[in-house]
Parts: C-alpha cells; sequence; structure tokens
C-alpha cells in the first residue's frame, strides 16, 4: 500500500533531513510525496537545505547564499552526510515519487531561482512528477509566467480566507495549512474552490486521529513518517491513492 502524505524534508526523525538517505527512507516507505527546500549557492547552483545559513545542519556558520557549491559541499552534516544539489536529489527520486519543491525565495534574495528549478526539473526528467510551491506568492507569480504547465501551490503561516481568486487566477491547486489553523469551516472553503488541502506537520497521534475525523481527504505533511504509515494502514476512511 502507498502512504498518502506528504514527507517532510525526507525523514528528519531517523535521518538528516534534506539529505539524499531521508529522501531515499521516504521511497522504501512507500510515500506518495516528499518535500524538499532549495536555495542557490553564491554561483547559482540549487541546492537542497531548508535554512537560510548553514548554522543548524553543518559543522560551519553563515549564510546559504555566501557559499560556493564547492564549499557546500565541504561541509559535513552529522560526519557523513552533505548538502545535495537539486539535480542529484531529483535524479535520485525520478520516477519514484511525486516531489514537492518549496523555492525558499524571499523577496530579491535569490535572483532567477525560479528559472533554475524548473530547469533542473526539465533536464532530469522529473518536470512531471513535481509541483513547486513556495511562501513567497510572488515567487509563485514568476513561476506561472515562466511555465504554463508546470504544478504549482502555495504554503502559509496563517489562515487566508481570501486567497482563492488569487490561487485560481495562477492556477494553484495546493494550500498549505498549519495544522493549528485547520478548522472545519476553512477546510470546506478550500475544498469547494477545488483546491488540496495540505495540513503541516500531523505528528502527533492526537492530530493524526483529528485528520482522521474531520479531514480525511486532505494530504497531510509529517515528519513522523513511521507513525503516519502504521496510522494509515489502521484506518480505511482516509483517502487512498
Amino acid at each position: 500500500m502507498q502512504i498518502r502524505g506528504i514527507a517532510h524534508r525526507g525523514y528528519p526523525v531517523k535521518y538528516p533531513e534534506n539529505t539524499l538517505s531521508s529522501f531515499q527512507a521516504a521511497v522504501d516507505l512507500g510515500y506518495t510525496y516528499v518535500e524538499l527546500d532549495v536555495q542557490l549557492s553564491k554561483d547559482g547552483v540549487p541546492v537542497v537545505i531548508h535554512d537560510y545559513t548553514v548554522d543548524r545542519m553543518s559543522d560551519h556558520r553563515g549564510n546559504v547564499k555566501d557559499y560556493t557549491l564547492a564549499e557546500l559541499k565541504r561541509m559535513k552534516i552529522r560526519d557523513h552526510e552533505t548538502i545535495p544539489t537539486l539535480e542529484e536529489t531529483m535524479k535520485l527520486l525520478r520516477g519514484k515519487l511525486n516531489v514537492m519543491v518549496e523555492l525558499k525565495q524571499a523577496g530579491d534574495l535569490y535572483p532567477g531561482l525560479e528559472q533554475k528549478a524548473l530547469d533542473i526539473l526539465k533536464q532530469t526528467d522529473t518536470f512531471e512528477q513535481s509541483i513547486i510551491i513556495s511562501f513567497d506568492h510572488f515567487c509563485i507569480q514568476r513561476l506561472r509566467a515562466l511555465s504554463p504547465d508546470v504544478r504549482l501551490g502555495i504554503t502559509t503561516s496563517n489562515s487566508l480566507p481570501y486567497v482563492f481568486p488569487w490561487m485560481k487566477a495562477y492556477r494553484c491547486e495546493l494550500l498549505g495549512v498549519p495544522m493549528k489553523m485547520m478548522t472545519e469551516e476553512y477546510a470546506g472553503m478550500i475544498i469547494e474552490h477545488g483546491i488540496e488541502v495540505g495540513p503541516w506537520p500531523v505528528d502527533s497521534l492526537a492530530d493524526m486521529e483529528i485528520i482522521a475525523k474531520k479531514y480525511p481527504t486532505t494530504l497531510i505533511t509529517t515528519n513522523e513518517l513511521e507513525r503516519w504509515a502504521q496510522f494509515y494502514r489502521t484506518h480505511p476512511e482516509l483517502k487512498r491513492p
């Protein structure tokens, strides 16, 4: 059985987040989606890392954008992992599951990030299995201008009941919603507009029970891959792939 859900940065509870081993774990567990985060190196190469600095994940300090790819590759993540490029990651995931590519654009921080990401998805033959999301909704507008065919979604830290005309205009198919912001009213509004609801993160059994009872058709994001897999298998009311 495939596990309908989004593996958040791979399987960060067991492996370093946003690394090839973490993504492989999501594949091995049979998830339908994996989510990853993309920024640009100093020399303009898309790399997979969440934070805007390397402080938390590596043995170095400083902004991702201030290091070349070669310098980023010399950094160690828990002694044995390295920061992967988007190209390396997509080659690993090609043909295996859907990939949710979150661009960590922030205003004008990464000029050209959108085009570079699209180019890699096409070059690695992973365009069809990917959806691009961002907290920066101007980034999403730029992506739609660059490609009429790319699948798009947005994610937020709040509830946005007024966003649906904008999403329709840019043909966005998913709205990421913090679990703490989920209500039956808001979920109903999203579904009525033909948009996939993406609550995040859903990690505790208590939250999983809420999903099964109130929002069984949503596409959840989780860090607890094995916990959700076991829960999913034993709750047939949840929507299946």
